[in-house]
């Protein structure tokens, strides 16, 4: 602990109603994105995630699909067609929530 640091005890309920408003800031900026076949873009969080509450993030997609996204959010295009990128995000205190991006390759 911190020797400068200010602490706060919550009751159960209080802990519950801030982890929601916590939860409530795991989005995605862009819903969905279009692009090309070799091109990349990038599944971006919400700037009002706040990182510190965050112990990871996972990328999905499913196999043998149209893209391909590597562990930090890098969604490449490998052939045409429409696919949905997931991202777990997992709090410190080990609630997840799941959000996803639609990118179509044309």
């Amino acid at each position: 602990m911190s020797k400068n640091a200010t602490y706060q005890l919550m009751s159960p309920a209080e802990a519950a109603k801030v982890n929601r408003q916590i939860l409530k800031t795991v989005a995605v900026k862009k819903a969905s994105a279009t692009i090309k076949p070799g091109k990349s873009v990038k599944l971006a969080l919400s700037s009002k995630l706040n990182q510190e509450n965050v112990k990871s993030i996972t990328y999905t997609v499913p196999k043998n699909t149209a893209v391909k996204v590597s562990k930090s959010g890098k969604i490449t295009a490998k052939k045409a067609g429409t696919v949905t990128v997931k991202a777990k995000v997992t709090l410190k205190n080990g609630t997840a929530k799941t959000v996803k991006m639609k990118i179509t390759v044309k």
